[in-house]
């Protein structure tokens, strides 16, 4: 599990640091310097020629200059490439830039980049063991300009950089990069991940990301929730409570799957192996009379409740009836997989939003549902929407293209109505509460049809099983993703189907 904080709340942190914990803001730039500087010794593992430090003219110019002083003291050459005179250097940068003056070192040159040519600065590149960017810190806003312009568009194309908190030229906010960019080997963030550098484009030009220690620990510093949570595989087992050795199967928790029609026949059958697979007690299949027979002799550990229809539709009136029945024996709905956009659903899904009291998770044609009636839904707080791209973009009035450029906010603006949304995709996003949380696995193996269908189901297993509906999504996304990922390890990326993920899941919940 990795927290990621705002920018503001790391500079505000280094308030707190200094007024409440009493801890100089110079003792914080020290410290973080040092890590940064052990990690540039790391990335040259013993490669020849000095290690060039490009120094801004703001605070991340300081933990350039502690950083050089700190691989002097390590036996290292050292350039130091600055953007101005010293006069432009203020409080803590000011204090390094004047330790490294007095140091008068055989092995450090101080050089200003006004002065010197693009030949010259690429000279100096070119035998660089390591490259230390320190020329924009999370305090600037927009695309580099002038100097560090010149530089970062100079650095480009070297591998062995390593950013001093994070690449010049990234927005840490909204992880958008602008050109010219410093593209890092490694980061090195100072006490805690920015915002920003969980999404791409800002994700793939940090590197490796470390965290450094600046002497004070976070929990003092930062807020309780932070802006974003990345989960990966190992954090599977802080969602899964442990079950008793004499569970009955009615204590599991019940799911409630709504799903079918003509056109999508096996979409039920994969939500409701995937509520199995994930632990279900009881699951209810609620589908069209056609495909009940078939159901029930594909999968006979679901409990298969044919649905009247007329016309190849659902008959809303009778299946409220029946559903008025079995909802109070379950303590989840999974509600849309493959039931298409008939006259009969459409009633159901309002139905079902009014009436159903039962936490409920919305996919595939229950979102078009919902985008057509949300302007005159009263907002209700344990329902979770789980829409790809398009889909969020057809509820939210974008394009995917402009969901997929700012996937947070979206994410954000999804719970509006629900309280929760879960956005798949590339860094699926998890949305609950003031709760942003990001899957950290998955593999191409998911990207096949029907995977979304087990997912749900997987997620309803995790609603009936007691957790609540936001720990449910991202517990449930999360061992859906990390089934992709020990999916390909076994067989590649290609040929996986939908029912296999599914049957992946025990082992991942083991």
């Amino acid at each position: 599990m990795q927290k990621y904080y705002f920018p503001a709340d790391i500079r505000r942190a280094d308030v707190v640091a200094a007024e409440e914990c009493g801890v100089p803001s110079v003792v914080l730039m020290e410290n973080a310097a040092k890590s940064a500087a052990r990690e540039a010794g790391l990335l040259a593992d013993g490669a020849r020629g000095p290690f060039v430090v490009l120094a801004g003219v703001g605070n991340n110019g300081g933990d350039g200059f502690a950083a050089a002083r700190h691989l002097l003291i390590g036996g290292a050459d050292v350039v130091v490439l600055k953007c101005a005179d010293d006069e432009r250097y203020k409080n803590d940068a000011a204090v390094n830039l004047s330790i490294l003056r007095r140091l008068k070192s055989e092995k450090l040159r101080i050089c200003d980049t006004p002065e010197m040519t693009d030949a010259e600065i690429s000279a100096l590149l070119d035998e660089a063991a390591c490259v230390m960017d320190g020329l924009l810190g999370t305090g600037t806003t927009g695309a580099p300009r002038k100097e560090a312009a010149r530089l970062l568009a100079l650095l480009d194309g070297y591998e062995n950089v390593v950013a001093l908190d994070i690449p010049s030229g990234i927005d840490p906010a909204s992880g958008a990069v602008y050109e010219p960019c410093a593209k890092a080997a490694v980061t090195v963030t100072f006490l805690a991940p920015k915002f920003g550098m969980a999404f791409e484009p800002a994700k793939s030009v940090c590197g490796k990301v470390v965290t450094a220690d600046i002497g004070v620990p976070p929990f003092a510093l930062l807020p309780e929730e932070p802006a974003l949570t990345l989960l990966t595989g190992g954090d599977m087992r802080g969602f899964m409570p442990e079950l008793p050795r004499d569970v009955h199967k009615t204590q599991r928790g019940n799911v409630l799957i709504i799903a079918g029609s003509a056109e999508y026949r096996g979409a039920p059958l994969l939500a409701a192996r995937g509520a199995l697979r994930a632990g279900a007690g009881l699951v209810f299949l609620a589908v069209p009379e056609f495909i009940a027979p078939y159901a029930s002799e594909k999968l006979p550990e679901a409990i298969v409740v044919p649905l009247a229809v007329k016309s190849g539709e659902i008959l809303s009136r009778d299946a409220e009836n029946v559903l008025s029945e079995i909802a109070p024996k379950c303590a989840s709905i999974v509600a849309g997989p493959g039931c298409g956009r008939s006259d009969g659903a459409d009633e159901l899904f309002v139905w079902l939003w009014h009436r159903c009291a039962l936490p409920m998770l919305l996919d595939a044609d229950m979102l078009w549902f919902f985008a057509r009636h949300m302007a005159e839904l009263p907002p209700r707080g344990d329902v979770l929407l789980t829409p790809h791209s398009a889909e969020a973009g057809r509820i939210l009035g974008m394009s995917a293209a402009e969901v997929d450029s700012q996937r947070a906010e979206c994410a954000r603006k999804l719970t509006y109505k629900t309280g929760n949304a879960l956005l798949k995709g590339r860094d699926t996003l998890v949305a609950s509460g003031c709760s942003l949380k990001m899957i950290g696995a998955g593999s191409p193996v998911l990207a096949v049809p029907g995977s979304g269908d087990t997912l749900s189901g997987i997620i309803g297993a995790f609603i009936a099983s007691g957790m609540s509906v936001g720990d449910a999504a991202a517990a449930g996304a999360l061992a859906h993703a990390t089934a992709g990922e020990a999916l390909e390890a076994k067989r590649g990326v290609r040929g996986t189907l939908a029912t296999e993920i599914a049957d992946e899941i025990p082992s991942i919940l083991r």
